[in-house]
């Protein structure tokens, strides 16, 4: 079984004998046919250097250049020794008989099958035998050199197998690694791309449209890119954005001009949004004009209150602002409108000097608008209401709509400061009895100026200080004929007023709230307290009390006999304690208290969100001063909340302030002071504006 087979091998075209059988001894060889392809002293050198052939390998290679019908199929034998396990027998088509014979009978399967290998076309015609270069052959070792020795190959125990099988050779391909420099469209398409440039071949063979190549990104550190960025801003060129609105330069700016456009202009005016002339009007001109945008930015930043959730909103949905970069710029702006508003008025003649008339206007109008949002107390709306009379008699501005807007503003507040206003000899009065307008005021938007109804108000102050004078005198009457008989004038023109708005208008009821409360401040001027006449302490009396309101009923005061009383064993429960007692004034009138009752019921009616709160600041004052019961006043102070909510000015405090002081006054008794506030705000240093 270990003998070992020689191989011999033949130079000539030897072909094969018709009969050829292997020799049973151990010195027999096997004699096969080589093709010229084998034939060769490379192919024998290299045998000898210890190259296996591919019967020792057990390997069927078919041989070359030899028709498949002349080779023969070795068929190893299982029952033979080694000296006798190959027999080989050779047949042509015509012996077919002979071999029936032999010990080994051919069989044709799948494996006799002889694959003869496929020669690929060169695909370069100019190729050459000249050019190519022989392979390095295999070093020949040393005849003096020592083998190394070799290992014995251990047999595989059991028989031979009469078909050896084939070693498995592993055909697996050698991964790489995915390609990342594809195209665009190829990555897309997951294709394999050739990576031509610019465009790729594969794309263009497919007709898609190559979308090129990503851009190669080197990666570098922070410091790196914070450099590149750094050289970067260098080298830009440096531009400057201008504003888009003179005036309005930082987020602060549009803080302050969002709140004028979205919340305050709809607080100063009555008509809504679609007839906001603070809108129309004054932010159309001050696109145009940077001293009143600076004024209407000092104004809405002065309305706003950063401790309310509204402040406190603005704050939080901005978040590059704080609440110091906000009162900084309040500040700029107001500094900036000041020193735009100073500036020296050019010659009549100029016509520049025509279009910045209305600018002008427009920015005393904003900072009187101011003084009311801070809550001024040293009477600085004053100021500006003196510089519109002198200005206005001068100079009228040329546009009639924005000349009766302004006028009926200004107007409506220098008749409402009559009601704070103390009467000084240094200061003239800003109010005139006889005022009238430049043009008729149509369509009108406030109550009181266009239909004449503070012009009573004014007549009525002239009576007040002329009783205040006499007081101070201690004149004897304080009210002379000719005082009462005025006043008897001015109540026949207040009861023969009567107010002039479309159905389902608000300002219908607000002029019945006006008009009464024109009546109560009539009625108060005209009956001052006497010196010498004690306060009324109420009491109830034995039978019944005066009505409260023409609604209230009677409470009798009756006490029961005690028969009438009930009896039992259980214990009564505790009385609750009677309300402090309602202190009047002198020679008391219920016809006050049944006026003051109507008109806090239309202060009532009034929903919180509804326009007119703008309007009822001047009648909360006025109404408030007559209210002698604790349950009116409570009723006054949850009405100036509301307008406070609702307008946001701060002159609402300072009107409480005023009213919480006479209130005091009253609780002690002093009547004298309670008929003149206007002399009670001044003793508080408040000089401020109640409109």
């Amino acid at each position: 079984m270990d003998c070992p087979l020689a191989i011999v091998t033949d130079d000539g075209d030897m072909p094969w004998s018709d009969s050829h059988s292997m020799a049973s001894d151990g010195n027999s060889s096997v004699v096969m046919p080589t093709s010229p392809l084998w034939a060769n002293p490379v192919q024998t050198n290299r045998m000898n250097t210890g190259q296996l052939s591919p019967i020792s390998t057990e390997l069927e290679m078919p041989p070359v250049g030899v028709a498949a019908s002349s080779v023969p199929t070795m068929i190893h034998s299982a029952t033979s020794s080694c000296a006798e396990s190959w027999s080989t027998s050779y047949s042509d088509g015509a012996d077919a008989s002979e071999e029936a014979d032999h010990d080994v009978s051919w069989e044709k399967n799948s494996d006799d099958v002889l694959t003869v290998p496929k020669i690929e076309p060169l695909e370069d015609e100019g190729f050459h035998m000249n050019e190519v270069k022989e392979a390095p052959r295999t070093p020949i070792p040393e005849p003096n050199a020592v083998a190394a020795p070799q290992t014995k190959m251990k047999r595989p125990r059991g028989r031979p197998r009469k078909h050896p099988l084939t070693p498995q050779v592993s055909t697996n391909k050698v991964a790489k690694g995915r390609s990342k420099t594809g195209c665009i469209t190829c990555r897309k398409r997951k294709k394999k791309c050739d990576e031509a440039k610019p465009r790729c071949l594969n794309c263009e063979k497919n007709a898609v449209v190559c979308e090129g190549y990503h851009e190669k990104t080197i990666w570098k550190s922070g410091k790196e890119k914070a450099e590149e960025e750094r050289q970067k801003r260098h080298s830009l060129p440096h531009i400057t954005l201008q504003p888009i609105f003179q005036g309005v330069e930082t987020p602060e700016d549009m803080v302050f001009l969002n709140h004028y456009i979205h919340h305050l202009s709809g607080v100063l005016t009555v008509e809504g949004q679609h007839k906001n002339a603070f809108k129309d009007m004054l932010l159309q001109m001050a696109v145009e004009h940077r001293g009143l945008m600076h004024s209407i930015l000092s104004v809405a930043s002065r309305h706003i209150d950063y401790d309310t959730p509204y402040g406190i909103k603005i704050l939080g949905s901005n978040p590059k602002i704080t609440l110091n970069s906000l009162l900084t710029r309040s500040q700029f702006h107001h500094r900036a409108a000041m020193e735009k508003l100073c500036e020296p008025v050019g010659n009549e003649n100029d016509p520049k000097h025509k279009t910045s008339l209305s600018p002008r206007y427009g920015q005393m109008l904003c900072l009187l608008l101011q003084t009311l949002a801070e809550g001024n107390p040293n009477g600085e709306h004053r100021v500006h209401l003196q510089a519109y009379k002198n200005l206005i008699q001068q100079s009228p501005p040329p546009d009639n709509a924005f000349l009766i807007f302004i006028t009926e503003f200004f107007q409506y507040r220098v008749f409402a400061d009559e009601l704070i206003r103390y009467p000084d000899m240094h200061t003239p009065r800003l109010a005139t009895e006889d005022w009238e307008p430049w043009l008729e005021i149509q369509p009108a938007r406030l109550i009181g100026v266009a239909d004449g109804l503070f012009h009573y108000l004014a007549q009525i102050t002239t009576i007040r200080n002329a009783i205040r004078a006499n007081m101070a005198a201690e004149v004897d009457p304080v009210v002379d004929y000719t005082s009462l008989y005025r006043a008897a004038e001015i109540d026949s023109a207040i009861r023969e007023w009567t107010p002039h708005w479309p159905p389902g208008d608000s300002r219908d009821r607000v002029g019945l709230l006006y008009k009464q409360m024109m009546w109560v401040y009539l009625f108060r001027t005209i009956y001052p307290p006497s010196s010498n006449s004690p306060s009324t302490l109420f009491t109830q009396p034995a039978t019944s009390i005066i009505p409260l309101s023409p609604t209230s009923q009677p409470h009798s005061a009756r006490t029961p006999p005690s028969s009438e009383r009930p009896t039992s064993s259980h214990t009564t429960p505790p009385r609750a304690e009677s309300p402090p007692p309602i202190r009047y004034p002198p020679h008391h009138d219920h016809r006050i208290t049944i006026a003051v009752d109507e008109s806090l019921a239309i202060l009532d009616s009034f929903k919180p969100s509804d326009p007119v709160q703008t309007l009822l600041l001047v009648p909360c004052l006025v109404i408030g001063c007559a209210c002698f019961a604790p349950a009116q006043r409570d009723r006054v102070r949850t009405a100036l909340r509301t307008v406070r909510g609702y307008t946001g000015l701060r002159n609402c405090d300072r009107v409480g302030e005023v009213l919480e002081e006479v209130w005091r006054l009253m609780e002690r008794g002093d009547w004298t002071r309670v008929w003149d506030w206007q002399g009670v705000a001044r003793s508080m240093g408040l000089d401020f504006s109640c409109a």
